[in-house]
């Protein structure tokens, strides 16, 4: 069976600087049936990321060879200013509700507060490699 991954910028950024998940990340792309999607929030976040690095913009474009990317449109905007949690940043709260809008079934990140926000409305989270004090805090579905 194969599931909608949404996949925020803290996921594939991993693929761009080496983090020290980068490696079972990597795998677990190669090997997942899941299909991938983000929003174009994902490609701006890593192109900036890239310059900000110093890295070859083609890498960019390679890590996103394997994600559908849907338009931002004015109401996404609107309904990620009113999710109630009080915790979550504004471009957290925008990939959340473009998760919520592509049907996602998980959302594939290594940011605490976007994944506590993803399990409040019954998201699956995946963060493979990360280690965490707390076990519940981490789910490696795949």
């Amino acid at each position: 069976m194969s599931y909608i991954v949404y996949v925020d910028t803290s996921a594939l950024g991993a693929l761009l600087i080496e983090q020290p998940e980068s490696t079972v990340l990597a795998d677990w792309l190669d090997h997942t049936a899941s299909a991938l999607v983000s929003c174009d929030l994902l490609e701006t976040e890593l192109r900036r990321l890239a310059v900000r690095e110093g890295l070859d913009q083609g890498d960019v474009t390679r890590v996103l060879d394997g994600v559908a990317l849907a338009a931002l449109d004015r109401a996404l905007y609107r309904s990620a200013g009113f999710l109630p949690m009080a915790y979550l940043r504004t471009l957290d709260a925008l990939h959340l509700e473009a998760a919520l809008r592509m049907d996602a079934d998980a959302m594939l990140t290594y940011d605490h507060r976007l994944g506590e926000a993803a399990r409040s409305i019954g998201l699956a989270v995946i963060s493979p490699g990360f280690t965490s004090a707390d076990p519940a805090e981490t789910a490696d579905h795949g």
